[in-house]
């Protein structure tokens, strides 16, 4: 299970606006700090606003916030907004459904880690994520 790009650079944007709480940061701002491609931090500025996790502002001192307690943000919920928890549910070789209508031994093999990995996602929040 790998996430895709756009959910790394969420992950990494929120995350860092999390470590820096109570400023109001820029798209410019954030392209300097994180490296990400601007045109595509400002497409996935404008989902994770949408999205409700941050909200947009104008003017000399406007940019990105977050919008709502970092401790009522959880991994999963900023995972399942941009690409959806579906990934949970895919076969590992690549299979749309298992061949032969029977499981692989690997599926059932793997059924508790996933499920493992999931509830860990579920849990932990961007608070978990401050640097101290």
């Amino acid at each position: 299970m790998n996430f895709s790009k756009t959910t790394g650079y969420s992950l990494t944007i929120l995350t860092y606006m999390v470590n820096h709480s109570g400023e109001n940061v820029s798209a410019d701002f954030l392209h300097s700090k994180l490296g990400i491609p601007y045109q595509y931090l400002r497409q996935i500025l404008t989902k994770l606003s949408k999205t409700g996790f941050i909200v947009s502002s104008r003017g000399r001192k406007g940019g990105f916030e977050l919008t709502r307690d970092v401790s009522t943000i959880y991994i999963a919920d900023i995972i399942g907004a941009i690409e959806g928890l579906e990934g949970f549910n895919t076969c590992i070789l690549g299979f749309q459904e298992c061949p032969f209508n029977n499981k692989c031994s690997i599926h059932n093999i793997l059924d508790e880690p996933r499920a493992n990995i999931l509830k860990i996602l579920k849990q932990t929040s961007l608070e978990d994520l401050i640097i101290k």
